[in-house]
């Protein structure tokens, strides 16, 4: 009698263990995305203040301490780091940032020149730069300006912090930061 109940047991306990297994390979597909909960948007005005560039970010011979909003000496390079707070409510990730930064030449001269037509804008964190736009690319003439935009991916705002550089003779008039998230709760 023990035997067959022993059997019966193994049998139903087997069928169980296999149902689990075959419910455990099911195969998902993803569905539609779900639209965030909670939107949040923060907007980073620099400029107003004095930049404030980590050292972290910048080798000690770039030259980026005293960098100043809309230079007018050439020969002086710009740093700048944006610090972002984590949102101020729970379960909250920054998801996109958008950085306009215009810029004005100091000494215009033709392509390739050693003016501010071979000076570039780089965006970095940790020391590493992420993204990289030249703003002259055909030359310029002194006083011109323009603006560029770096997307900020989502593994850099995790970190709550970036860094703007600009070589040497090229001023950095202003920069906005805009920053995208969502919050669960």
């Amino acid at each position: 009698m023990n035997l067959r109940k022993s059997l019966v047991a193994s049998i139903v306990l087997t069928g169980i263990l296999s149902a689990g297994v075959a419910m455990a390979q099911e195969e998902r597909k993803p569905g539609p995305p779900v639209p965030c909960p909670h939107p949040i948007t923060l907007t980073i005005n620099a400029g107003s203040t004095p930049p404030t560039p980590d050292p972290a970010d910048f080798a000690p011979n770039l030259g980026v301490i005293g960098s100043v909003w809309n230079q007018t000496a050439t020969d002086k390079h710009f740093g700048h780091t944006f610090h972002f707070p984590a949102p101020g409510r729970e379960c909250c990730i920054m998801t996109s940032g958008t950085l306009r930064v215009t810029v004005k030449a100091l000494q215009g001269g033709p392509k390739g020149s050693p003016t501010s037509a071979n000076d570039s804008v780089n965006v970095m964190s940790a020391g590493v730069g992420f993204g990289q736009q030249s703003p002259w690319l055909n030359g310029v003439t002194t006083g011109a300006t323009t603006t560029l935009t770096f997307t900020i991916p989502a593994n850099i705002l995790a970190k709550g912090q970036f860094s703007l550089y600009v070589q040497d003779d090229t001023a950095v008039v202003s920069a906005q930061l805009v920053l995208s998230g969502c919050c669960l709760k």
